[in-house]
């Protein structure tokens, strides 16, 4: 994946300025965004030779009753910076690296939906602040134990989601591990080929960004910017926007002529 969105190699490296707002992203102004991103995204099209899409670019914009009621709904406000792009941009549309996930309202339950076409929702939880990887194998083991089993070593690849399979009884273990390991955060996009991108939404770093790798059990990585900086949502979209930009302005190739040398 080019360009400069990223995501830090080790666990948490970067510690929060003291005098950094609990939620980065509260006074997010998003003006203009939606329009940038539909003229960007014609660009591209006209560049291609691809006629514009039927389809909207983005789903409606969330009313302030909407918002209010999927945080009642959650059990938690959302980040400053994703609620307001909600209300002033769109529920789901075009994003870094694919698309976002779009909050919808489906028979009566709000959640994010992953396939444009889909009503399935997935659901985030509340229930207790997101965990890093630092502590993640530790959060694990202690759930086991509270559980009255004594786990082993974990596998290098899963962790200690065997040991949960045996504990909490097969595909209920299954679940309860993941529902743990994705507590507090929301899959808020697609990076391609199986990667993800998190909105921490419970803890002490509400806004921010993690980055997962495909696999069953890969480490949330904070994403960050070229400098270094942890991208909050508003600093992580406002980076692809212009890195869409920047492509779509610079000198197209000649096509092929067709020739054989």
């Amino acid at each position: 994946m080019g360009g400069g969105a990223g995501w830090l190699q080790d666990p948490l490296p970067l510690p929060l300025p003291p005098d950094r707002p609990v939620d980065a992203d509260a006074e997010a102004d998003w003006r203009g965004v939606r329009e940038r991103v539909i003229a960007v995204l014609e660009a591209e099209d006209l560049a291609r030779g691809r006629a514009p899409s039927r389809y909207p670019v983005f789903e409606p914009a969330l009313t302030a009753g909407e918002i209010a009621e999927a945080e009642a709904q959650c059990g938690v406000a959302l980040p400053g910076g994703y609620r307001s792009f909600l209300a002033q941009v769109g529920a789901g549309g075009p994003g870094p690296e694919l698309r976002l996930t779009s909050l919808r309202r489906v028979g009566g339950r709000w959640g994010w939906v992953w396939d444009t076409f889909s009503d399935h929702l997935c659901i985030l939880d509340p229930g207790g602040p997101f965990t890093e990887t630092a502590d993640w194998a530790g959060q694990q083991a202690a759930a086991l134990r509270a559980a009255g089993y004594e786990p082993g070593p974990p596998d290098e690849d899963d962790g200690y989601l065997a040991d949960y399979r045996k504990a909490f009884g097969g595909r209920a273990g299954e679940e309860a591990w993941y529902r743990q390991r994705e507590r507090g955060a929301v899959r808020i996009s697609s990076n391609g080929c199986g990667m993800t991108s998190w909105l921490v939404a419970v803890g002490p770093h509400p806004g921010e960004l993690r980055h997962r790798d495909c696999g069953v059990n890969p480490a949330f990585r904070p994403q960050a910017d070229a400098h270094g900086n942890r991208h909050t949502f508003h600093t992580w979209y406002l980076e692809w926007l212009e890195r869409r930009e920047s492509q779509a302005a610079a000198p197209q190739p000649d096509p092929p002529s067709g020739r054989c040398c």
